[in-house]
Formats: structure tokens, sequence, C-alpha cells
């Protein structure tokens, strides 16, 4: 476990910060010998998706308190940066985290948040080979499974293969890189869910409640065969081992793309254990690790078909038209604001100047990370060197991170202003 020190944070032992505005610098001077390096512009998109985290549970215990009452162990799969554990000490003040995440050194999120109730164990989730693996005492009544595969974000050129055709993405070879390492890119969030899956239902205690996210692209009847055969395999495996199981579409951070979240209520530990499901979990996590072809996804999961029975699917099918419902709600809000003619001003930002290499992509690629953005404009200067740039935010939220991240990390470079255009 580390300590707090090793987690780089000051502060008394059992304060919990409020969100993001809050929290503790992990660049004093008392703590900044014992913390792992990572750059301000890391510190900062770690900050931002504590927020999103920190508010994506607020609004889970408001919708579906019940399934959450019980929480006085919890298990917390990819914790970094720290917002849902925030959260939950705040809603059960007793209760105990257990946290695994990648450490900062091999490329994952540095941990903002510190908690005598909140312990961190840093390793690689796809190193483990079973739930005994992790260092929890003992079974807990929540897990939370919200870890990312960081391949891309660690090892950028492993990206997918163009000319092999979409979906069969380039092989990841490099053993020492971070990530799941699956020989299909595009599968390496599918082996880590499994995996998660396997970690912690192994963990779970009878009764508990299984928190994880997911994704539904909602197309209909244009989704493609072997994405719908994966999803309803995956999702009638959690419901024949849950009581019950909804799905929960965050209003602040997920309206319009595919992400949703799980919330999986009253484990049946007998049946989990009676079925041996912690290999049957093991040998899916293997076979999608190594599938190359998308296609060939369901047959990895063919051993999960017996949990598919016609009622199920029925259920399953029922949430995902939910799921898809509230995304094309999403999507067709932010097209509306797009095609609405004159934006919000307090959504958009006027920066000036922007060097000539700093193209319309190159400034998508560095503001993106902040928020969804509809449009950028650039206007070269009639007279002198640079240009001006006027980028349109879907929400005023993310425009105020990115005008940050601009004059406070100089994410666009040195010298470069930028204002919101209501200012």
């Amino acid at each position: 476990w580390w300590t707090a020190e090793a987690q780089g944070y000051a502060g008394s032992s059992g304060d919990t910060p409020s969100p993001v505005s809050e929290l503790p610098s992990v660049k004093s001077e008392a703590t900044a010998r014992a913390a792992p390096a990572f750059s301000a512009s890391e510190e900062h998109t770690a900050r931002l998706h504590f927020g999103k985290t920190y508010q994506v549970l607020s609004e889970v215990l408001a919708g579906h308190a019940a399934a959450f009452r019980e929480a006085t162990t919890c298990l917390d799969l990819g914790c970094a940066p720290g917002g849902f554990a925030c959260r939950l000490l705040e809603e059960h003040p007793e209760a105990r985290v257990f946290g695994v995440t990648l450490p900062v050194e091999a490329g994952g999120f540095p941990v903002l948040f510190q908690n005598e109730r909140f312990e961190v164990h840093g390793c690689n989730l796809m190193d483990l080979d079973s739930p005994q693996d992790l260092e929890c005492p003992d079974n807990v009544d929540l897990c939370f499974a919200d870890a990312q595969d960081l391949a891309r974000r660690t090892n950028p050129s492993n990206s997918q293969d163009v000319k092999g055709g979409r979906g069969r993405g380039g092989c990841a070879t490099d053993k020492n890189s971070a990530g799941v390492r699956a020989a299909c890119t595009s599968f390496g969030i599918w082996a880590l869910t499994f995996q998660e899956l396997l970690l912690g239902m192994g963990r779970l205690r009878a009764g508990g409640t299984f928190f994880f996210r997911f994704g539904w692209r909602g197309r209909g009847a244009n989704e493609e065969a072997w994405y719908r055969e994966a999803t309803v395999l995956l999702l009638t495996l959690v419901s024949a081992h849950f009581a019950a199981i909804k799905t929960f579409k965050s209003e602040f951070s997920h309206q319009a793309d595919s992400t949703f979240y799980v919330v999986a209520s009253g484990f049946q530990r007998e049946d989990y254990e009676s079925a041996g499901l912690c290999a049957v979990l093991r040998e899916a996590v293997d076979n999608i690790i190594a599938c190359r072809r998308t296609q060939d996804l369901p047959k990895c999961l063919e051993t999960l078909a017996r949990y598919a029975t016609m009622d199920r699917q029925r259920r399953v099918d029922e949430l995902l038209e939910a799921v898809g419902r509230l995304r094309a709600i999403g999507v067709a809000s932010r097209q509306h604001v797009e095609a609405g003619g004159r934006p919000n001003p307090e959504a958009a930002l006027w920066i000036s100047p922007i060097p000539f290499h700093l193209t319309l992509q190159r400034i998508r690629d560095r503001l993106q990370r902040f928020g969804k953005i509809s449009n950028i404009r650039r206007r070269a200067h009639p007279v002198g060197v640079g240009a001006d740039a006027l980028v349109h935010f879907t929400q005023p939220a993310h425009a105020a991170a990115a005008l940050q991240a601009i004059l406070e990390l100089g994410v666009l470079g040195e010298n470069v202003v930028a204002q919101r255009l209501c200012d």
C-alpha cells in the first residue's frame, strides 16, 4: 500500500477535500521529493477527470441510493485520480476504500485524494491472475470498475492499422508497455472490462453492488452484429449473477458519447462460485487479448452463451434501447447547439496570437481533452505573423477548463493570450 507521502499529498490524514478546486497541490515542497514525477499538464488532466468521476457518482447516488446504502467496504479498480473514493467517503465517512491503479511512473494518472480510510495499491490490473492477488483484506460490499486502457496514452504510436481495415488494429507486441497489450488494439477495453469483472466479482460479498463503465453506440439496426452479440453476452452474464441491474448515463459528462454505467446490485455469490466463473472469466480475458479480428470477439465469449436466455436477452435489449435513446437526445441537443447560429459566448474562447504551425487539427488535439469542441475558426493576421482562433465548446464548463490550461499551463505555447468570448 502506498503511504500518503508516496501518493504526493500534504495535509492531515482524514481530511476530505472538496472537489477539484480545493484539492491539495501535488507540487508542494513538503511532498515533492516523495511524489512520482508528472507534469503540470498531467495534473490538470487528472483534476478534470477527478471532477467528472466525482460528479458522476454524485448523480448515481441521487438516483440509485439503495444500491450503495450498505457500502462499508469498497474496492476501487482503476481508482486514480480518486473522484469515486472522495465522493463515497463523503456519503459514508465510516467506509473503507481499497484502490488499485497504474502507478504514475508507469503511465497512470496521479491520485489526487488522500484520506486515512483510502488505501491505494499501485499495479497494472492486467498483471493480476486472480482476485486473490488483490491486496484487499476481505470481500467488500461495493466494487467500482472504471479503469481505462492506457496503451494509447503511454504508447501513442500504437494506433490502429488503417491498412488492416476498420477495427483490425495494430498488434501491441511491446510487453513492457502499459495498457492491456491486446493483439487488436480496439479490444483493449473489452479485455480490461472482463478483467475487472474477474477481479471485482471475486472479491464481492453476497448481496454486494458492482458499478462499472461500458459503452453502447446506440445505432439500432445499423449496429455491427459482433458488437451487439458481445455486448449482450457480457450483460446477460452480469444479469445472471445479480438480483437487479440498471443503467445510468450522466447528463453532466456523457450526454452525447457512448459511455454509460451499469449498477448491478444483489450479488449472488453462491451461483458465482458453483459455476466456477472465475476460471471462465480468466479464459475469456485471455481469448480477447489474443483475438485479432473484430468479428471473432463473440467466439472468445462462447462459454458465456449459457447465460443468454431469452428473458435475459429481452431485458438487456430494453436496457440498451434506453441507453441509445438517451444518447440520441444528447447528440440531438449538441447538434442543435452547433447549428443554432451564434454560439453561447460563455462556451467560446478567443485565442490570439496562434502561431502558424498550430493548425486547426493541432489546436483541436490539444484542447479537446478539456471538453467537446463543436467547431474551430482560424483567421490569419492581415499584417504580421500568426493568426487568431475562435474555439466553440459545447459547454461553458469545458471552455473554462481549456482557458485555465491555456493561461496557466501553456498548452498552446508561450505568449498565447485567451479569453472567453463573453469577456
